[in-house]
Parts: structure tokens; sequence; C-alpha cells
């Protein structure tokens, strides 16, 4: 499932379809103060203006981070709001889903569960508590129980997202093709779609085309919507399909400026552009002898700070880069396996296959 706080980036990570299902208000944003001199411009960011009601100031902020540069300052500024409320009114069900969404962000699943668990006691019928409960189970492993969870939802959500969620554990039980075409048709008896549920609907469409090496069709689903628009884990997916097309240009030239417009650079977005200026390099190293190198270096920087932080909710990214970027078997490996600790989608094992594979070849190297 598309996740506000997916680990992988799907993962991003990372959830739309729970977003769907959340009433909030319309975001209302405060005019950012503009400094008459640039010299006096040393950082800049959207501020959400506070609803009345903490509730639905909470929950824009989580919809909110699903986009572009958001995700560090409003996870964070949800749960520091959220920390209070929940203390005076610890049986709060909408509290407890927010608690919830954020400690899925950290990858503290095992908390997030509990209070899921305790909605659906008291809710049988809320469908946000279950497909979140299905993703982390998938996102764990444990796809049993993530089947489970995809199937409560029959009788108090529409068909096709009970159908989409199981359908999207089936594809990681190795039903891919079948769980594509099965999907298809769903999409195409369902009518109309609200947004929300259709951009997820369109990611796991295309992470399925992408899997099955059917590079224009993934391509195809993702070409609805303006890519400025378009959450982190959609955008994500989106360059990682080019990449595989050998297309690090067109990465660079769509990509590069939605990233350098928001607050801040997200990890999984920073691994993408590095990764295609990168392939960029490369491709015309014999013509261009003054490359830019200027996403590398920005990853890099991030890296160095996740790394004196042991920041093991990045640990993919981290494990990408010294694939991709800075190539180190060693501590590829050792940030691969972390990875896995946490998170168990093909994506993740590819990754942990990838190190594995790195560090066999470096020891072949070493003895021979």
């Amino acid at each position: 499932m598309i996740n506000i706080m997916k680990p992988h980036m799907k993962r991003y990570t990372n959830c739309l379809l729970i977003l769907a299902f959340i009433s909030i208000a319309t975001p209302a944003y405060s005019e950012s103060y503009t400094p008459k001199s640039d010299q006096t411009i040393v950082a800049s960011w959207t501020v959400p203006k506070p609803a009345e009601q903490p509730k639905v100031f909470i929950a824009q902020l989580i919809s909110d981070a699903s986009k572009p540069g958001f995700a560090s300052r409003y996870y964070g500024r949800a749960s520091a709001l959220l920390k209070p409320l929940l203390a005076e009114a610890p049986d709060d069900s909408e509290l407890q889903f927010y608690t919830a969404s954020v400690l899925q962000h950290y990858h503290q699943f095992e908390q997030a569960q509990q209070l899921l668990t305790k909605i659906v006691q008291k809710q049988p019928g809320n469908v946000s508590a279950w497909l979140m409960k299905a993703n982390i189970h998938m996102v764990q492993g444990d796809l049993v129980a993530a089947k489970q969870a995809c199937l409560q939802v029959l009788g108090h959500g529409s068909l096709f997202v009970s159908t989409a969620c199981v359908l999207e554990v089936n594809a990681e039980q190795g039903q891919v093709e079948q769980s594509y075409q099965q999907l298809k048709q769903v999409v195409s008896v369902a009518g109309d779609i609200p947004r929300e549920q259709n951009i997820w609907l369109k990611q796991i469409l295309a992470d399925l085309a992408q899997r099955l090496q059917l590079p224009q069709q993934a391509i195809d689903h993702l070409s609805g919507y303006p890519l400025a628009q378009m959450p982190v884990s959609y955008l994500a997916l989106w360059a990682d399909i080019h990449l595989d097309q050998q297309q690090g240009k067109t990465v660079l030239d769509k990509l590069g400026p939605i990233v350098l417009a928001s607050d801040s650079f997200d990890d999984a977005l920073l691994l993408r552009l590095a990764l295609a200026e990168k392939k960029s390099n490369s491709a015309s190293a014999s013509t261009n002898h003054l490359a830019s190198k200027a996403w590398q270096q920005r990853l890099t920087q991030r890296i160095e700070i996740r790394l004196q932080r042991n920041d093991t909710a990045h640990a993919a990214d981290i494990a990408r880069y010294y694939l991709d970027i800075a190539p180190d078997a060693i501590k590829a490996l050792h940030w691969a396996r972390i990875n896995w600790q946490q998170a168990k989608l093909g994506p993740d094992k590819r990754i942990l296959a990838r190190a594995m594979a790195a560090q066999t070849a470096l020891k072949s190297t070493t003895q021979a």
C-alpha cells in the first residue's frame, strides 16, 4: 500500500489511500515574510496556518507531509501537538489514528499496531485503521496478516479498495502478473474514483508494470497528474521507472526543479537525482569534462548527517548510496541488513541481495 510514511519509496515509504478517508479542512497557509535584501535570507519555508480545531490541523499536517520537502517538519510538529492531546484523551480514536500515522513514519511499527488494534476493537468499520494495519503487516513481511486486514475492509469500504489492497499483497506473494491484470480490470469498472484513491491505484499499477518490465505502461499509469502536485512516493516511483530506462536527463530536467522549489530536500528524491546525475555524467563522459556533481554532493552531505545520527529510518537510502553513488560493499551490506530488519518488501529484498553480491565480489577480489 502507498503509505504516508512508507519505508521503501513506494515506502515512502512510502498512505494516500488512508488520507482519502480522513476528513480534513482545506489547507490554508500564511504568507511568508519577504526580506528586503537577499543578504538577509538564511532559509525559507511554507508555514501552515493552524486551524481552529487541533485535530483538523494535525490531519492537515499529516496530509501535507507526503508532499516534497514537508515530511521532517510536519511529522515532527504533528507529533508535538498529539502528545498532550492524547495524554488528556487516551481513548480518542482520531488521536490514536493520527499518532499511529506518525509512529509508522518513524518506523515504530509495534507501537502503531497497538494503537490501531485499539481502534478496530472499538470501531470494526474503521477502514483507515484496517488499511494502515495491512500496510504495516506487509512492510514487515507478514503477508497473511496483511491480507486478513485487507479483507476486514469488505462491508465497510468500497469493494475496489479492499480488492486493490488484497491484490497488492498477492503481488508481494509473487502473483505479480495476475494482480496487475486483475487490478486493471477493477479500475476499469470502478467508475469515478476519488483523486487521492486514484493516485494510490496508479502507483500500484505503475509499480506492478515496472516489475513486469513493462516500462511504457508504467509511465502511462503515472502520466495523468502534474508531477509538481504529486507526493514523494509518486515522484520517487516515476524517477525509478525513468532511471531503469536510462533516462537520467529526463529525471534531472523534470524532478530537479520540483525538488529545488520545495522547502527542503527529501532523501529519496535526492538519491534519485544523484543517480540521474551520475548516469547522465557517465553517458556524456567523452564530451563533458566539467560534469556537474551538485546532486551527488547534496546527497553526500545528507548521508553524512544520517550517519552521525545513526538514522536507521533511512537505512534503505544509505544502503543504496553505498551501492550506487559511493560504492562501499561493507557499508552497503551493513545498512541493507539494518533496513531488512525493519522492512521486507520486494525492493528491500533486492537491496539486500545486491549488497550481499557486492560483499561476495569484494571478498573474491581480495582473495584473488
